[in-house]
């Protein structure tokens, strides 16, 4: 069951390539990011700059929440609701640890950091729990992963 909801999970994502971070500073300011992402499996990459209020909340904090859903129109009715949210703590990748970085977020930042060298960073966030929100089955209705 929980590799099944983990696979379902993952494959929803890979349709979603916009999410909104929401990450809190150290004083406890909140703020929230939509950033292009590419996950591997539940976790999600994404590149940005070094010196972004999202990497230094992350720096002094870093719990974080994500919300994503796929593109398409707005929900004709509740029943066409689907999303994802997910708590996890971030990470901001070192140079040595880019290896397992997917292709397509690599390429951004190879690409950013050529333009501008060293103002790129790849975050890594690995999920604690994933909710898959799917109206379809019920109102409400939430599967829940804990990893």
């Amino acid at each position: 069951m929980k590799d099944d909801l983990r696979e379902r999970i993952a494959e929803y994502m890979a349709k979603c390539r916009l999410c909104t971070i929401a990450t809190a500073g150290a004083d406890g300011q909140p703020n929230a990011a939509t950033i292009f992402f590419t996950n591997a499996g539940t976790d999600i990459y994404f590149n940005t700059a070094n010196e972004s209020q999202k990497v230094r909340n992350i720096r002094a904090n870093p719990r974080v929440a994500i919300a994503m859903t796929e593109p398409g129109p707005v929900p004709a009715t509740d029943r066409d609701i689907r999303g994802i949210q997910c708590f996890g703590r971030a990470t901001v990748l070192a140079d040595a640890d880019l290896s397992g970085v997917p292709k397509g977020i690599m390429a951004r930042h190879k690409a950013f950091n050529s333009a501008t060298p060293g103002k790129s960073v790849v975050v890594k966030v690995t999920p604690q729990k994933v909710y898959l929100v799917d109206y379809a089955r019920g109102f409400r209705h939430r599967d829940m992963l804990e990893l």
